[in-house]
C-alpha cells in the first residue's frame, strides 16, 4: 500500500470532499513511526502537531505536584485516536503526557498548516474537526467507565449554596433564545449575527422532574441548552456497545449536574452519525432550548464559517469535559482531591490571570479550619468570575463534593458544641440533652450512614445499651482540642432519641485537668461521670476516683429504675474499627444484675466512626437484647462465670463488627438509581407564587379544560386534586358512591404546580 492510500484508508469524512481538497489535505501530512516507551507529547508543552493513531497503543497520564506524581488517566489502541487536538483551541498546550505503549504508527499534520487550510476551506475544516470529535468521544467514555464505579451523585454541591443564596434567585423568568445564547459560555465566540441565526431555529421544550431528556446510545437529534431547572448527566458502561433498556437506564451512574442557564446539556446531535454519549434526566422542572440536527445542518451548509466555529467549539466543550472527568478520576480513584484542584490550576495557568483568587483555593483547602473560606470563595467566583473562572469554580466544587459535605458536618459539630457549652443556667440538663440530640439528628441525617436491627429495640425504655467504642479521627477535632465522640452521639440521637423520644443517660469519663473543652461540654448534659485510664490519676484524685466510681452503681440504678435508658461502653476506652472491641469490663453487667426487675442489655455494634466521613459510611447494628441472668448464674458473686461470659461476648462482638463493616461497604457501593432524582423540594415556608419554579405555559391547556369541566357541575363536591395519579382514576365516582366527587387532576403536575393553580381550580 502506498503512502497516499495508507493515509486515506479509514478517513471516511474524505468521501464528503472534492478530490482536489482531499489531495491538498493529505499532501500536508506525514506518516510517522514511534518506538515503544517513547513520548509523543509532554504535558503543558506547546501543541504544534496533530496526529491520528494508525497502529499501536498509546497511554495518557497527568503529572501533578511539580512532576513528583504521575497518574495514568487512559489508554487507547483504537484506530484514528486523535493526539494533540489541544492545538485546535487556546492555550494550544498538551493537557496530558502521551506515551507509546507499543511501537506506533501515526499520521501527522502541523497545526499551522491545518489552520491555514481550514481558513480557506471551512467546510473541509468542519468535516475534519467533526471526525476528530467523533474519534475523541471514546477517550471520554473510558474515563466515565472508571468514574461510574464511584457513582457519588449524593455528594454534589448545588450551585449557589452559599449563605446569601435565596429561592428567588432560582425563579427567574425563562429567557428568550437570543438572551440565553448571549450568556452561554459555549456561544461566547459567535458573532451577534450568528447568534440570531441560531436563535431562529431554537425550539423550547419542557421537562418535569424525573423526565428523560435523551438516552445514552440512541441517535442524537440535536443540541440542548439549559434555560431553567437542573439535569443530571448519567452514564452506563453497558451502553457503549448497545442501547440501554429502561432498567439499565435507571441503574446508570450520575456523573455531573448541569444547573446553570446557558450551559449545554447535550451536544452530540450537531452532526450526522453521532449517538448520545450519556443520558440526561431532569432532576427539577426544566426548560431546555433544542436545536435540531436537521436545522443545524441547513444552517451549516449556508454558513461554512459558522459551521467551522461550531466544530471548534464542540472540541472545546469535549476537551473541557475530558479534562474535568480526568480531574475527578484523580480525586476519586487516587483520593487526591486537593492534588486534583492544583492540577486544574496548573492546566489553566496559561489562561488564568495571576491575580485570580482561584490560586488561593489549594492553600485554603489544606486545613479544616480554612475550608469555609475556600468554599465561600468558590461560590463567589462561580457567580462573579470570568467565564474560565466560573467553569473552574464549578468543577472544583464537583470534585470537592465530599469534602464540602464533610466541612458542613464539621461546622455542624462546632455549632452543636457551642449550643451545649453556652446553654443558659435556666435550661435543665435534660433540656440540653434533648435539644442537642435534635441538632445531632439533623446533622447525622446529612451524611452517609446505615442502620440495621430496629426490630431488636425493646418497646419500653429503662434498658442498658452497650456498644463498642471507637476513637475519633483527628480531622474532627474542634479548635479547642475537644473531640465529640461520634459513635455515642449517633446512638443517642439516631437510635435512642428516635425510638424513645429521649437520648438517654451516658456514662462519660472524668476529663483531665487541662481538658476545659470536655468539661465545658459534658458539665451541661447531666451524664454520669466515671474515672478511666484516660482521666487524671494523680494521688490527690485517687480518693475522689474511688468515691465517684462507688456512686456510679447507685446513680445508674436510679436512672434505669425511673425508666431512663443508660448507654455505656464496657471497654472503658476506645479503639479503631479494625481492633474493636477491646476487653469488656464487668461493671455494666454487674449493674444490670443488681437491679430488680433486671433490665435488658441491648448490644449495639458500630463501625467506621473512627474514619473520615468523606471516604466512609458510618454503620450501626442493633443486636438481640438479653438479660445477664440468662447467661451467668448468680452474676454478682460468680466472678469466674461472668469473666468467661465477657470473653465469649467480646469474641461475638468481633464478628458483629465485621457485619457492621460489611453493611457500610454494601451501602457505599450501592448504585444510585435515577428514580432518586424525582425529589420534592422541602420548604418550611408557606407556598407563594414568588417562591415557585413554574412555567405558566406548561399546563395552561390542561388547566383551561379543567376550569370548563368545573363550572356549575356539582354542589359542595369532594375534590381530588393532583397529578396523573388522580387524573387517571377511572372509577372515582364508583369508589366514592354517594359523594359528589370532582376530579381535578392534571398529568405530571408537581406540588409547585398544584399550589400555583390552587386559586383557579380549587378555591370556590
Amino acid at each position: 500500500m502506498n503512502q497516499t492510500d495508507k493515509k486515506k484508508e479509514g478517513l471516511l469524512f474524505l468521501d464528503n470532499l472534492e478530490k482536489e481538497k482531499v489531495q491538498e489535505l493529505l499532501y500536508l501530512s506525514d506518516i510517522l513511526e514511534i518506538k515503544k516507551n517513547e513520548l509523543i507529547s509532554k504535558q503543558f508543552e506547546q501543541s504544534h502537531s496533530f496526529y491520528f493513531l494508525l497502529n499501536g497503543e498509546i497511554s495518557f497520564s497527568i503529572n501533578v505536584e511539580n512532576n513528583t506524581q504521575e497518574f495514568p488517566v487512559g489508554k487507547s489502541d483504537e484506530r484514528f485516536t486523535p493526539v494533540g487536538w489541544a492545538g485546535f483551541r487556546p492555550p494550544n498546550r498538551y493537557a496530558t503526557t502521551i506515551r507509546c505503549n507499543k511501537d506506533c504508527e501515526l499520521i501527522k499534520w502541523s497545526h499551522a498548516d491545518l489552520a491555514e487550510l481550514f481558513e480557506s476551506e471551512p467546510l473541509l475544516g468542519k468535516e475534519f474537526l467533526f471526525f476528530v470529535l467523533k474519534k475523541a468521544v471514546h477517550l471520554l467514555n473510558q474515563v466515565w467507565i472508571e468514574l461510574a464505579k464511584f457513582n457519588n451523585s449524593d455528594w454534589y454541591v448545588d450551585f449557589g449554596q452559599d449563605s446569601e443564596s435565596t429561592d428567588e434567585e432560582e425563579n427567574i423568568a425563562v429567557q428568550t433564545p437570543i438572551e440565553l445564547l448571549r450568556q452561554s459560555p459555549f456561544f461566547e465566540i459567535f458573532s451577534e449575527n450568528d447568534l440570531y441565526k441560531l436563535a431562529d431555529i431554537a425550539e423550547k421544550k419542557y421537562y418535569l422532574g424525573g423526565d428523560r431528556v435523551f438516552t445514552q446510545g440512541e441517535e442524537a437529534s440535536g443540541i440542548d441548552l439549559l434555560a431553567t431547572g437542573r439535569t443530571a448527566m448519567c452514564f452506563s458502561p453497558e451502553a457503549t456497545t448497545k442501547p440501554l433498556d429502561d432498567n439499565q437506564v435507571e441503574d446508570s451512574a450520575s456523573l455531573r449536574l448541569v444547573q446553570k442557564a446557558g450551559y449545554v446539556v447535550g451536544w452530540a446531535g450537531a452532526y450526522d452519525g453521532f449517538v448520545n454519549d450519556c443520558t440526561a434526566v431532569a432532576t427539577r422542572n426544566a426548560v431546555i432550548y433544542h436545536f435540531s440536527k436537521d436545522a443545524l445542518n441547513i444552517l451549516f451548509n449556508e454558513n461554512p464559517y459558522l459551521a467551522l466555529n461550531f466544530a471548534r467549539r464542540l472540541l472545546w466543550l469535549l476537551s473541557n469535559q475530558l479534562r474535568n472527568a480526568r480531574a475527578r478520576l484523580i480525586s476519586q480513584h487516587y483520593e487526591f482531591e486537593i492534588t486534583s484542584i492544583r492540577n486544574l490550576m496548573e492546566q489553566n495557568a496559561a489562561q488564568l490571570s495571576v491575580t485570580s483568587p482561584l490560586h488561593k483555593i489549594p492553600h485554603l483547602l489544606t486545613h479544616a479550619y480554612t475550608l469555609e473560606d475556600a468554599f465561600k470563595l468558590l461560590f463567589q467566583i462561580e457567580k462573579e468570575g470570568s467565564t474560565l473562572e466560573k467553569g473552574l469554580a464549578r468543577l472544583s466544587l464537583d470534585i470537592l463534593g465530599k469534602i464540602y459535605k464533610e466541612h458542613l458536618f464539621f461546622d455542624g459539630l462546632k455549632k452543636v458544641y457551642q449550643f451545649v457549652a453556652e446553654a443558659p443556667q435556666t435550661m435543665t440538663a435534660k433540656g440540653v440533652r434533648v435539644q442537642s440530640s435534635r441538632k445531632y439528628t439533623e446533622l447525622f441525617r446529612q451524611i452517609p450512614h446505615a442502620v440495621e436491627g430496629w426490630e431488636n429495640l425493646p418497646d419500653e425504655a429503662g434498658n442498658i445499651f452497650i456498644s463498642n467504642h471507637l476513637v475519633n479521627h483527628p480531622y474532627n477535632t474542634l479548635p479547642n482540642s475537644f473531640q465529640i465522640t461520634l459513635d455515642s452521639h449517633f446512638i443517642s440521637s439516631m437510635i435512642l432519641y428516635k425510638k424513645y423520644g429521649d437520648p438517654g443517660i451516658r456514662v462519660v469519663r472524668v476529663p483531665r485537668s487541662h481538658e476545659f473543652g470536655h468539661e465545658n461540654y459534658y458539665s451541661k448534659l447531666g451524664h454520669i461521670n466515671v474515672f478511666t485510664k484516660e482521666s487524671d490519676n494523680s494521688a490527690e484524685t485517687g480518693q475522689k476516683q474511688r468515691e465517684q466510681n462507688k456512686m456510679f452503681y447507685k446513680t445508674a440504678a436510679e436512672y434505669i429504675e425511673s425508666g431512663q435508658n443508660l448507654m455505656l461502653s464496657p471497654e472503658g476506652t476506645s479503639y479503631r474499627t479494625e481492633d474493636s472491641p477491646g476487653p469488656f469490663k464487668p461493671g455494666a453487667f454487674r449493674l444490670a444484675a443488681s437491679i430488680d426487675p433486671e433490665p435488658y442489655i441491648v448490644p449495639i455494634v458500630v463501625a467506621n466512626f473512627d474514619k473520615r466521613l468523606n471516604r466512609n459510611v458510618f454503620s450501626l447494628i442493633v443486636k438481640e437484647p438479653f438479660k445477664i441472668s440468662e447467661h451467668v448464674e448468680n452474676p454478682l458473686d460468680n466472678r469466674e462465670g461472668l469473666a468467661e461470659f465477657l470473653t465469649h461476648l467480646q469474641n461475638k462482638y468481633r464478628a458483629y463488627v465485621s457485619e457492621a463493616v460489611a453493611l457500610a461497604d454494601k451501602t457505599a457501593s450501592a448504585k444510585i438509581n435515577l428514580k432518586l432524582f424525582e425529589s420534592v423540594k422541602k420548604d418550611s415556608r408557606m407556598y407563594s407564587k414568588k417562591n415557585m419554579v413554574v412555567d405558566e405555559h406548561l399546563f395552561e391547556d390542561n388547566v383551561k379544560l379543567l376550569e370548563r369541566k368545573k363550572v356549575g357541575t356539582k354542589e359542595n363536591p369532594v375534590v381530588f386534586y393532583g397529578s396523573s395519579s388522580v387524573r387517571l382514576w377511572e372509577r372515582l365516582d364508583e369508589d366514592f358512591a354517594g359523594h359528589e366527587v370532582l376530579n381535578l387532576g392534571f398529568g405530571g403536575a408537581t406540588i409547585d404546580y398544584c399550589a400555583y393553580y390552587f386559586d383557579r381550580l380549587v378555591k370556590p
